[in-house]
């Protein structure tokens, strides 16, 4: 039975993150690793030339090494090794699970910071410094995404936890507590 792009990434992320771990690579690598994602999201036929049928492995492999320079070794190992097992289309994918690893490795949370307004990277880091200072993380880091709805104020989703702070709901509150009393 054919193991599915999750299970793929899963296997092949936690390797990565295991191996760079013991190499003492694990900083080296996660930066290798976000320009290699940068690279396949601005050019996505990478992938699929890596991928591809028609060319042979020696065709294959020559070009990777042209794309591995700079690189780590273990991250150019690593890529001869999906090359190899021709899982060089999960790529992304274990390049995602890799980072959740590290992610949680560093104690750094990713979230969505939804606003009235758009912010700017300032204030998008101060939220985000202050949510990491009162869960004791190293560092949040924030999106936005602008909901005029809420009418003013932030709605911070990390992880599995939510804080309104949106005009929205507070005006929701004191309309509860207005009903309550009558």
């Amino acid at each position: 039975m054919a193991l599915s792009t999750e299970e793929i990434a899963a296997r092949y992320g936690t390797a990565l993150f295991d191996y760079a771990e013991d190499m003492a690579a694990l900083e080296t690598v996660h930066a290798d690793l976000q320009e290699l994602a940068q690279a396949v999201s601005d050019y996505p036929q990478i992938l699929q030339a890596f991928s591809d049928p028609i060319f042979n492995s020696a065709e294959k492999a020559k070009s990777l090494s042209a794309i591995e320079q700079g690189l780590t070794k273990e991250v150019q190992n690593f890529l001869n090794l999906l090359l190899d097992y021709d899982h060089f289309l999960e790529l992304p994918e274990i390049i995602k699970c890799f980072n959740d690893l590290y992610n949680q490795s560093q104690k750094i949370e990713t979230g969505v910071a939804v606003s009235a307004v758009p912010l700017d990277k300032e204030q998008l880091q101060k939220l985000g410094a202050g949510y990491a200072q009162k869960y004791n993380l190293q560092k949040v880091i924030l999106t936005n995404v602008v909901d005029q709805n809420i009418i003013g104020g932030v709605i911070l989703k990390v992880g599995d936890c939510v804080i309104d702070g949106s005009v929205k709901n507070k005006l929701k509150k004191i309309r509860a507590q207005l009903i309550n009393k009558n």
